[in-house]
């Protein structure tokens, strides 16, 4: 058996985990607070939150006192005493790591893009047997992951997707995901009407679909914000796009588009165009050559699979 942890903010964690354990040749369960998890876990986050939050720097959520964090982690004792994992794939939480190190199972985490030089990321990466980083192999590796160069294995882009079969013809595709968006909507009203000869589609939000590949395969271009699985997901669909970043903890999707801009891979503006801007950024957009088979979608998750079971097998 082994054990799959997925943070909760957004719909990228559990679509890796679960992209991962398909690749397994070995039963695995998800755990998280997300419904659609194998066992759904109490809610550590809510009620007013007072006292040493992250215990003096050296975690990043332990409230003293908090119901919700005391039941999540008898949840995660109880799983890991009642199953005996040979490995626990924690994607993200130095907390729930640790707990699992502590109770000696071997632990594989996830490296995000940002700079993740604080003490408690560097506590969880020094734990962990394996690091996965879901980005290209010929990616420089991050200065803060350095000290633990030998762990740590760059698999590719992980999409849940493995090709495209169905392609659903379209102009712009604009791609937002359930972690939260800074675009409004004034802006793409705005940007609209400056661009009367191009279609816009919204995938996200209210207009969210279960399978949106075939929508962005379809498309002339696609806008997206800089979250691995929505950047994986592009480089699967194959298709131009325009990378917009949104503000999280850590600079983790500047980092991301920054990657993105430097390879040619994606046109990236850092700040929300103006909306005289966006005639000009679409055509420029719709003539890259991104070649997202750079990217190294294909077998990702394969790979990443393949890191813990050698981690089990060790």
């Amino acid at each position: 058996m082994i054990g799959f942890y997925a943070h909760h903010h957004g719909s990228g964690h559990v679509h890796r985990c679960r992209a991962i354990m398909a690749a397994l040749d070995r039963p695995a369960q998800l755990l998280s607070t997300d419904p659609s998890a194998d066992v759904v876990l109490v809610d550590d986050a809510g009620a007013s939150i007072s006292g040493d939050r992250d215990a003096h720097g050296t975690l990043h959520h332990v409230p003293p006192g908090h119901a919700g964090l005391r039941g999540r982690m008898a949840q995660i004792a109880a799983w890991i005493d009642e199953h005996r994992p040979a490995a626990f794939y924690v994607d993200v939480s130095v907390e729930v790591a640790l707990l699992a190190r502590l109770m000696g199972v071997p632990v594989i985490t996830l490296a995000m893009p940002g700079v993740r030089d604080d003490a408690a990321h560097q506590l969880g990466y020094r734990q962990a047997a394996a690091i996965i980083a879901a980005w290209p192999n010929w990616v420089p590796l991050p200065e803060h992951l350095r000290a633990h160069g030998p762990r740590v294995h760059q698999v590719g882009g992980i999409s849940r997707f493995r090709g495209v079969e169905d392609v659903i013809d379209g102009d712009v595709v604009v791609l937002s995901g359930r972690g939260g968006s800074g675009w409004t909507r004034g802006q793409w009203d705005a940007v609209q009407e400056a661009c009367p000869d191009r279609s816009f589609r919204f995938l996200g939000g209210d207009t969210a679909v279960a399978d949106p590949l075939p929508y962005l395969a379809g498309a002339r271009v696609v806008v997206t914000a800089g979250g691995q699985n929505s950047v994986a997901d592009v480089a699967v669909a194959d298709t131009p796009a325009l990378v917009l970043p949104q503000e999280r903890p850590f600079a983790e999707q500047h980092a991301t588009a920054a990657l993105l801009d430097a390879a040619g891979l994606a046109v990236v503006r850092p700040q929300f165009p103006t909306a005289a801007d966006w005639p000009d950024l679409l055509d420029v957009t719709n003539s890259l050559d991104s070649r997202w088979i750079r990217w190294q979608t294909s077998g990702a998750a394969q790979r990443a699979a393949d890191v813990i079971r050698k981690v089990v097998t060790q």
